[in-house]
Order: structure tokens, then sequence, then C-alpha cells
């Protein structure tokens, strides 16, 4: 299985096409262009005057996550280019001058093609860094989108990330509970990786700190036990990015093995297609056919 590309690609070359000042051109023109992502994110890339440049998200969860580290992360990553009002509709927005930016282009278009996952990826960020810290927060739980709701539970030696998951297709649903549950087989012969556990009842630790005592109506609960020693040797960020774009991992690939089952259910049909035509009774030989034997000779029945 491979790893999703982070950020939004076709937002950053959005924006890098606003940033990059083209010889025969004298002046940019005025922009106004919503795309989308997963997780129900949208943005809007808003340009005015030919030099004023807005980049905002939609997050739905944003309002929850906003002062659990989302918000921290949004402006260690900004800093004086995050607005303090965003746009009607939108949660965070960005501004920026084309002709002064006072950074590299490179570097702006790649935080800027980031902004959903420093924002989410924020509050796993702020539990890792209590937890190096030596911190207990409270337990947070909080829904990434309408089907997956997503809970923290630090303690003394380790934060528990679990998640609740669900798929409306049927098809999605039995596709999704072998990779989950190939997540706790793969576990056993990766010592070093974090401890997996995957179950339709809620685990210990959301029955202790949120009092969840009933199975899940969707998949169940698939929960990342993360230690101190899986964070040391700057490997805090790597973490924080895999578990922040776990869902749309799991929904890549879940698209990605329909796409195969289908290519080979296409390949067994021409198979048995091409046996098909071979049957054909003009393609048989007739009863006057002229048959030879192996050396050539004409062979005539008597």
């Amino acid at each position: 299985m491979i790893l999703l590309e982070p950020g939004n690609r076709i937002l950053g070359e959005t924006v890098a096409a606003q940033l990059v000042k083209d010889e025969n051109e004298e002046k940019k023109s005025n922009l106004d262009i919503k795309l989308c992502d997963f997780d129900d994110v949208a943005y809007r890339i808003l340009v005015e005057n030919g030099d004023n440049i807005k980049v905002s998200m939609s997050l739905p969860c944003y309002s929850v996550i906003k002062d659990f580290g989302a918000k921290a992360a949004l402006e260690k990553a900004f800093g004086s280019l995050l607005a303090e009002q965003a746009l009607d509709n939108f949660d965070v927005t960005v501004q920026m001058s084309a002709s002064n930016l006072g950074k590299p282009v490179d570097e702006v278009v790649k935080t800027i093609q980031m902004m959903k996952p420093i924002a989410v990826g924020g509050v796993f960020d702020y539990f890792f860094s209590e937890l190096q810290a030596g911190r207990k927060p409270a337990p947070f739980r909080f829904k990434l989108r309408q089907d997956t709701e997503i809970f923290l539970v630090p303690s003394a030696d380790r934060v528990a990330i679990i998640y609740e998951l669900s798929f409306q297709d049927r098809v999605d649903r039995a596709i999704a509970r072998i990779m989950l549950q190939e997540f706790v087989d793969a576990r056993r012969t990766l010592g070093a990786a974090p401890p997996v556990q995957y179950n339709m009842n809620p685990p210990m630790e959301l029955k202790d700190s949120f009092g969840l005592v009933d199975p899940s109506q969707g998949l169940g609960y698939i929960g990342f036990s993360v230690m101190k020693s899986h964070l040391d040797g700057g490997r805090k960020d790597k973490v924080v990015a895999v578990l922040q774009n776990f869902r749309s991992y799991m929904q890549y690939h879940i698209k990605c093995s329909k796409s195969f089952f289908h290519s080979r259910m296409r390949a067994r049909v021409n198979s048995m297609l091409t046996l098909l035509n071979r049957c054909k009774a003009d393609r048989l030989p007739t009863a006057d056919a002229v048959k030879k034997t192996i050396s050539g000779k004409t062979f005539t029945r008597k």
C-alpha cells in the first residue's frame, strides 16, 4: 500500500500560477475559483486587482479543534499571512500580495497546499507535544466528517488514537473490514510499530473516558497507541502526517481495490468469450474438408 500525498496539489498549482509572473503578461486577471478536497473540505481562491490573493478553507470540524492545536498550527505555519477574519462561510483565510510576499514562492505554495493537513494535524501535534513534555491533557473527541469520529485519549506513557469509521456502500464496508483487520495482523510482524486494536465494541479507553459501551453502528473502532519512543528522533511530524490522513488513506485504497477487482473480472470475461468463440459451428471443419497427416500426405477415409 502507498501513502497519499498530504497536500492538495491542485490548490498549490492554482496559487502558484497567480504568484509566478509571466513576462508577457502585464497584470494578472481577477479570479474566483472554488475547489473541493477529502473530508468535505472546500477551498476558495480569490484574486482581486491582479495582486491581492486570498485563499480560504472551509473545514467542518474547525470550530471544535480550533483551540486544541489547529489554530496554533496555522499561526505557526502562516504567521502574518493568516487573516484575523475569514471570508464568509469559510473558517480560515490566508491573504498575500503577489508583488510583496516576503518569502520564496515555492515555500509559500507548499505551505498553502498543506492548509488542511496543518489544521487537522495540529490536534495530533498538540497531544503528542504534551506527551513528550510529561503532561496529560483531558481526553478529546471530534468528528472529522459525518461518518468518522476521532478520539484522543492521553495517558502517562502514550496517546491512544481511536477512529470510529463507517462507509455507506456495502462493498466498501466489506473491503474496509478486511483492511482494518490486516492492520492488526501486520502489527504482529512489526516489532517497533504502535500497538493496534480493532473491534466492534468500544475499547477500554473509550469506556473510561467517554462512557461508551454500545457496539459501533459502523465498521467498529480501530486504535493506535502512540508512545514516546515512536515520536523520538524527529519522527513526530511523520506520525502526525500518517494519522491525520488515515481516513483518506482508507478511502483511496478501497477505490483502488475495487478498480483491481473490476480489471480482473473484465480479464476473466474476455478469456471466457475467447473460449466461446472457438466453439462456433462455422469454425468447425466440414465433412468434405481435406485432411492431411502430420507428414503432409492427404488423408482419405475408406
